[in-house]
């Protein structure tokens, strides 16, 4: 009689820690070991990008900045009133997708403008569509968007022009 409570005891003792293992490792599922999962991408850039960012950041007026590479999600954001399936829609819709560069206001970094490079992929199908709706997303928002063709070289007072053009004087 006396082992009969030690062993429920005990019985109860592994089922706790199996919750809490349980539990601990259900906590980690989804995540990856950062150690082994992952690597640098060199380079940040295409060399058609970097050779174009000298460019693009000696032509910017004063008061503007560029960043790189943004994500559209974080430029833009569902607007107010949708449903929570239209949301989740158009949040899907920016997912991945990102900007070659993204100009700001040097003061409070507020978006002025977006920047393309258009290479030749370009001009494939599958771009077209995703270069149409992503002017779409920048007209929607009333934030402009240049598209530069890819070129061996650029002029940087015609590109201080275009830019001007759109981010106004400074």
């Amino acid at each position: 009689m006396s082992s009969l409570p030690l062993l429920v005891i005990v019985a109860i003792i592994f089922v706790v820690l199996a919750i809490v293992a349980g539990l601990l490792k259900e906590k980690s599922v989804g995540r990856a070991d950062a150690s082994h999962s992952y690597e640098l991408r060199k380079p940040f850039f295409s060399p058609a990008e970097r050779s174009f960012a000298g460019v693009l950041e000696g032509a910017l007026p004063n008061g503007v900045r560029m960043f790189g590479k943004v994500n559209l999600a974080d430029v833009f954001k569902a607007r107010k009133g949708l449903s929570q399936s239209e949301r989740r829609s158009a949040l899907n819709s920016i997912d991945r997708k990102h900007v070659d560069f993204l100009l700001v206001r040097s003061s409070d970094l507020a978006p002025l403008a977006g920047v393309e490079l258009d290479d030749r992929s370009h001009e494939r199908d599958d771009r077209k569509d995703r270069d149409a709706f992503v002017d779409e997303v920048f007209r929607s928002c009333a934030l402009p968007l240049l598209h530069i063709p890819a070129q061996a070289g650029y002029n940087q007072a015609e590109l201080r022009t275009k830019i001007a053009a759109v981010v106004g004087p400074r």
